[in-house]
Parts: C-alpha cells; structure tokens; sequence
C-alpha cells in the first residue's frame, strides 16, 4: 500500500500521483504567466528571450535584494552555495537572481508591501507591489552560467512562496554580516 500523501483512491484501486520536474514547471509557468498584461507576449518573450515582463501584486509581492546582502547572508559568493543557502533559509519559497544588475527577488504572498517592514524602501531591500512590473525568468531557467536571470530556487507550485518572516530574518542575518564586516575592517 501506498503512503497517503502519494496516492489517491479511485474506486478500490490506488493511483500514484507522480508529479515530474517538467509537470511542476508547466504549472508554475501557467501560474506566473497568469501576472502578464498579455499571456501571448509574455510566452514569447520567455521562448525569444528567457525573460518574461510581469506584474507585481495580484499573484505575488517580490522582495527586491541586494546581492551584497544576500552573499553576506550566506556567508559567500559562490553562487551555488548562496542558491543553496536561500533553498534553506527561505523554506524552497521562489527566488531568482539577476546576475546583471546584481540582485535577487524573494516572490512572497500578495499584499506584503502593505505590512511593515515592508512598507517602505529600505537601501539594500524594496517590496514590488502593485503596479510593479518584473523581468521574470522562465522556470526551467536554473543555470547561473545560462543568460543573466536564472531562479535560485524555482516556483513549485501557487502555494508555495517566500514566507516574508523568513525574508525578514535573511535581511537581518545579512545586515549583521555586513555590521561586523564594517567593524573588522574599521570602516
């Protein structure tokens, strides 16, 4: 028999649900294309380009980080280490990185931008909420090494985003990192 959590009874016979690495970025692809002005465009701009424009504050709120705060967080620069720093400080919630401008973007539940601390713009961390737009990059972009946006830890499902407790705590740990830096070096 097979565990609840991976099966479903239809009739008297279990069925596996099996949901593969190529299902789950389908879904989360419907999902964030559901924040385009125009669908259309938007699956095209992710075909022709990799990135896609999307709109901030109706499916999600996107933390906007500096990437120096983000390598102090993780306590390095290698971006592997730091992809699997924000896979475990941030509980697998969606992040993606643009290695151009050098930042990173939590995606956390609508309506964050409205809650303190989020609620105003801080130098090193600013909350995209409505009327934002965003270069998103397409899901099965997960490779640093391929173009200039890539998710460090890619959307699994609607349901699953950056919890803003724990984009708090990342910002805080980091905060403290660069602090001490400072002290050391007596700047």
């Amino acid at each position: 028999m097979m565990p609840p959590d991976t099966a479903h009874h239809v009739g008297a016979q279990p069925v596996a649900l099996i949901q593969t690495r190529a299902d789950r970025h389908l879904a989360a692809g419907q999902w964030l294309l559901s924040a385009a002005e125009d669908t259309q465009r938007a699956r095209k701009e992710w075909a022709d380009d990799g990135i896609a424009l999307l709109r901030c504050g109706t499916l999600f709120t996107a933390v906007r980080l500096a990437v120096g705060l983000v390598y102090a967080a993780a306590d390095s620069d290698d971006l592997r280490d730091v992809d699997a720093y924000l896979r475990q400080a941030l509980l697998g919630g969606p992040v993606f990185a643009d290695t151009r401008w050098g930042l990173y973007y939590a995606l956390v539940p609508e309506g964050t931008d409205r809650l303190p601390p989020w609620s105003h713009r801080h130098k090193d961390a600013e909350c995209l909420g409505p009327n934002a737009y965003l270069g998103v990059p397409e899901p099965t972009r997960t490779d640093p090494g391929v173009g200039f946006s890539y998710w460090c830890v890619p959307p699994q499902d609607p349901e699953t985003l950056c919890r803003p407790e724990a984009v708090a705590q990342l910002l805080k740990d980091g905060r403290d990192q660069l602090t001490v830096a400072e002290a050391n070096t007596g700047a």
